[in-house]
């Protein structure tokens, strides 16, 4: 076999086996935590809903009702259990609500926004830039 040959065919086997071994790596390293009850209910209550249509987690989902991957951080349990329990107007829509939720429900589905949040996203979703100003009347 040519020299040049078996240079590249050792440089290809190293580099994959390299490639592996960073995988096996990051994959080992990261403590899996498992998903309590309270948040596996509120994963179904969340896929009930068809949140997911409009909202986003971890980057899947529809992007009209926002980022809800670290909102549990930004807004905390009281404010999520009001705003859940006694939804506001859809912003752009004259009588549509959110679907109002139960004490279970609510309790449930901020169970699994808390747990989301504990998920290490490397700090993704990026913050914005600048903050949007409210529209005048």
């Amino acid at each position: 076999m040519d020299f040049r040959l078996k240079a590249f065919l050792t440089t290809l086997i190293v580099s994959l086996v390299m490639f592996a071994w960073l995988i096996y790596v990051s994959l080992t390293n990261e403590q899996m935590k498992p998903i309590p009850v309270a948040a596996q209910q509120g994963k179904l209550v969340f896929q009930r809903k068809a949140c997911i249509e409009c909202h986003t987690v971890l980057g899947n989902g529809g992007y009209y009702g926002g980022d809800l991957t670290k909102v549990y951080e930004k807004l905390g349990s009281d404010a999520l259990k009001e705003f859940l329990t006694h939804p506001p107007l859809i912003s752009g829509a004259k009588q549509k609500r959110h679907e109002r939720l139960n004490e279970a429900e609510t309790n449930a589905m901020i169970a699994y926004l808390e747990f989301l949040d504990s998920i290490n996203t490397t700090n993704w979703p990026p913050h914005p830039l600048y903050e949007a100003k409210p529209q005048a009347r």
